[in-house]
């Protein structure tokens, strides 16, 4: 970009001329959520134009003016004055909308402890819970007055947001340490998104990190159709930018507050989803047809022709990268054949093939196969060490001529997110700013990380992430929250008399019987150790709860495990416990929970036993 050579209109007013007169104009830009639908709020911006002139004049020329003088606390209150008496006109008609109120961290060491901006909010008949402050960490410098002011502000109601994440002075260590509401991901990172992977990996790493701290996304500065787009198939809850709309004065709630441009987005980024699906199972398609053809080749031959086949598969088909095969315990029975250009190009020493004798039975590509009853699996895309490369892998199972159980594994190059996209939801509401559908424990996360691979039910770490989270909405909703701490009767008999192969085949009837009478993306089961499970369930009252353990209790009652022709019978037992009381913590939950359990076990196990207080729990029908 050229740089201009035109001077900048000067500040013939005096700063503190500019202060007193409130010679200051506010701006305002849309802030969008394209799942809901509707402009959720808008960002205050201040303009100075020239009384002389009438030439608008940059901001950051009036506020360098205004340190120049030492005068940076008193503009940046002036500012903030003049932006909250514009919004206060139309919050009364608009009282779910939110506002984006800039604060100039310069001024932190002066102000932190005054309640100034509070003030300034109540004086405006404004509810702080509609009010989001921006901090910019370029001017930071002390993170002890910035965690108090943080600290401070969120006890009043206000909302954070860390303005300018993904470039500059935005560390993570300031991220941990403010536990922003909100992240807003910066115009460097979106600007041509659409045609960038290096920012796409960016953009969804920091997606993933605000879902794993409960924070939310907007994608500032998106100009494109292309762009918003793409930050929308990242996973960015909001938009902000000139696509949508420009920074302007206030004219009425109506204008301010609509767009037309949200509805033709939606459905254009509807459409590109669904081209995008088809596309990937039509490409996933041509895939499996190669690999179920190489594997009709491998059939009939023994270990020792496996090399031989691979390299007339590796060589006669241009998509796949290499080929090896494991045994039944994952461990690898042929060479890795690679195909020839990708032999050249690999000159990395970290990346090599693995050779025979390796064990793979931890990779993503194997585990999901030690089932006896899957036959195929295909992995998300990840870095090959064989090559270095995007990939993914195939992996089928065979049977060679000896009625061997074998795994053939085919890597694919790749260049592109073959992750399920979700469209996320927002929070609109201020008192609901940790929606669960916006996505704290979203499909974002890594699955490996928060599934109990036995099962397939979610694991202690997903416990301790998404628990606090569910409290805090529960509280913040005055909605009930709802626990079933879960024991199988008497699981080390099944596993004495049947085997451990068939106690973890009732471990995982169990969770299948449990997930009939759960809300798929509200209520969720967990493994919390053992032969012990937790089931939450969120918005659910008493009856709901007592309910909803009551069919599990009896599913499993009724329900039989086939192993070695044999059936393996079992039931359990079940504490549960619905919490109204605000400031309840995991530990008291869990332990209330554990009371009821211990009550059923003593009461003679298969029941369900439920307390509603810590007066005493009450037992439901066996």
């Amino acid at each position: 970009m050229a740089i201009s050579t035109k001077r900048r209109p000067a500040i013939n007013q005096g700063i503190k001329e500019i202060i007193e007169s409130k010679n200051l104009t506010a701006n305002f830009q849309q802030i969008v959520s394209v799942s809901r639908k509707s402009v959720i709020g808008v960002e205050g911006l201040i303009r100075y134009t020239n009384p002389d002139t009438g030439d608008n004049v940059v901001p950051s020329e009036i506020f360098a003016a205004a340190r120049a003088e030492d005068l940076s606390l008193e503009m940046d209150r002036t500012c903030r004055t003049v932006i909250l008496e514009e919004f206060s006109k139309v919050h009364r008609d608009n009282p779910d909308k939110i506002l984006f109120l800039n604060m100039d961290t310069a001024v932190l060491e002066y102000s932190e402890g005054s309640g100034y901006l509070f003030d300034q909010v109540r004086q405006n008949n404004i509810n702080p819970r509609n009010i989001v402050i921006e901090i910019s960490e370029i001017n930071v410098l002390s993170n002890s007055n910035l965690k108090r002011f943080v600290d401070t502000y969120k006890r009043y109601g206000f909302m954070v947001a860390l303005d300018d994440v993904g470039t500059g002075f935005s560390n993570m260590d300031r991220i941990l340490l403010v536990k922003p509401d909100i992240i807003k991901i910066d115009i460097s990172l979106v600007k041509n998104i659409h045609i960038d992977f290096y920012k796409q990996g960016v953009f969804k790493s920091l997606v993933i990190l605000a879902n794993k701290i409960g924070a939310l996304v907007i994608a500032e500065g998106v100009e494109f159709e292309e762009e918003a787009i793409q930050v929308l198939r990242l996973g960015s809850h909001m938009i902000q930018g000139f696509y949508f709309s420009v920074p302007e004065p206030l004219v009425d709630g109506y204008k301010l507050f609509s767009n037309n441009k949200i509805a033709l987005l939606g459905k254009k980024f509807n459409e590109y989803i669904k081209m995008q699906n088809t596309q990937n199972r039509n490409k996933n398609k041509k895939l499996i047809d190669i690999v179920n053809r190489s594997v009709m080749k491998l059939g009939d031959k023994r270990r020792d022709d496996y090399d031989k086949v691979l390299k007339d598969i590796v060589s006669g088909c241009e998509t796949m990268e290499c080929a090896y095969i494991l045994d039944s315990a994952g461990v690898q029975i042929s060479k890795t054949i690679c195909a020839q250009k990708t032999s050249e190009n690999n000159e990395k020493l970290i990346f090599y093939s693995a050779k025979k004798g390796t064990d793979h039975s931890m990779e993503k590509y194997y585990y999901p196969l030690s089932e006896k009853r899957r036959k195929r699996c295909m992995t998300e895309p990840y870095v090959s060490l064989a090559t270095g490369s995007l990939c993914i892998t195939i992996s089928t199972v065979f049977f060679n001529k000896s009625s061997d159980r074998c795994i053939l594994c085919a890597d694919f190059q790749t260049d592109e997110d073959f992750y399920n996209i979700e469209l996320r939801g927002p929070v609109v509401n201020p008192s609901d700013r940790l929606d669960p559908e916006a996505g704290i424990m979203r499909t974002t996360m890594s699955e490996e990380l928060i599934t109990d691979r036995l099962t397939g039910a979610y694991n202690r770490r997903y416990i301790e992430e998404r628990l606090p989270i569910d409290i805090y909405n529960a509280v913040t909703n005055n909605k009930p929250l709802s626990i079933i701490l879960i024991d199988v009767d008497q699981f080390k008999n099944v596993n004495d008399r049947f085997g451990h192969l068939a106690g973890d085949q009732v471990l995982k009837e169990f969770v299948a019987c449990s997930r009939q009478y759960i809300r798929n993306g509200v209520d969720w089961i967990a493994r919390y150790g053992g032969d012990e499970f937790l089931i939450i369930l969120n918005n659910a009252s008493e009856t709901v709860s007592k309910r909803v353990a009551e069919s599990v209790r009896t599913a499993c009652e009724r329900a039989g495990v086939r192993y070695e022709d044999k059936t393996v019978r079992f039931t359990v037992s079940m504490g549960v416990y619905t919490s109204h009381r605000p400031g309840i913590t995991i530990e008291t939950l869990i332990r209330l929970a554990d009371k009821n359990l211990y009550a059923a076990k003593k009461a003679g196990r298969n029941r369900a036993v439920q307390g509603i207080c810590d007066t005493g729990p009450k037992q439901s029908p066996p």
